[in-house]
C-alpha cells in the first residue's frame, strides 16, 4: 500500500499569519515560539499566527515576530473576516523547551502566558493546548475544518532537520 502525504498548501514561516475564508492546509514548526490557532465552526473561518517572543524588547520595531502583535493582527484579520471572539475556539502550540538553556526555556514559558492571556481576555476558548516540554512540533491546521494535526519533535536537531526538509 502507498503511504500517502497530506497536501500542504502554505507553509507559515516565524513572524506570519494568515487568515482563511476557505479550506487552507496551514503548516508551520514551533519550539519555544507559540502557534495559535482560531476557528469559527459557524462560519468555517480559520486563522494561525507564529510568533518568537513575547513582546517587543525597546529599540525593537513591533510586528508580528511578537506575541503582542500577532495576537492583535490575528484577532482583527479574524473580525474583518465576519468571526467574533465568542465564536471562535483556539489552540495553542508550541512554548517548549528544545534547547538545554534557562533563557528559552523562559522564553517558552512567556510566550505562551501571554497567548493564553489574550484569548481570556477576548473570552475566547482554548480547546486545546499542547505546550511546553523538551520538544519541538509540527503542526497542520485547516483552517475550512478546523482539523488540527500535531506532531512532536524530540530535541533542537530533530527540529533543524524538519525545516530542512520542508
Amino acid at each position: 500500500m502507498k503511504a500517502t502525504r497530506r497536501r500542504v498548501d502554505l507553509f507559515l514561516a516565524p513572524g506570519e499569519l494568515t487568515v482563511q475564508t476557505r479550506s487552507v492546509r496551514v503548516k508551520t514548526l514551533v519550539g519555544s515560539c507559540v502557534a495559535v490557532c482560531l476557528f469559527d465552526h459557524r462560519l468555517r473561518i480559520g486563522g494561525v499566527n507564529h510568533f518568537l517572543l513575547a513582546r517587543p524588547g525597546p529599540g525593537q520595531t513591533p510586528d508580528a515576530r511578537y506575541g503582542t502583535c500577532a495576537m492583535s493582527a490575528l484577532l482583527e484579520r479574524m473580525r474583518h473576516a465576519g468571526a467574533t471572539p465568542p465564536g471562535l475556539e483556539a489552540a495553542v502550540l508550541g512554548g517548549g523547551h528544545p534547547m538545554d538553556s534557562l533563557q528559552f526555556n523562559t522564553i517558552g514559558d512567556e510566550n505562551v502566558a501571554l497567548a493564553l492571556a489574550v484569548l481570556a481576555a477576548q473570552g475566547i476558548r482554548v480547546v486545546r493546548q499542547d505546550t511546553g516540554g523538551d520538544h519541538g512540533r509540527k503542526l497542520l491546521f485547516d483552517t475550512g475544518t478546523g482539523e488540527l494535526l500535531v506532531r512532536r519533535l524530540r530535541g533542537w536537531s530533530a527540529i533543524q532537520q524538519e525545516e530542512r526538509r520542508w
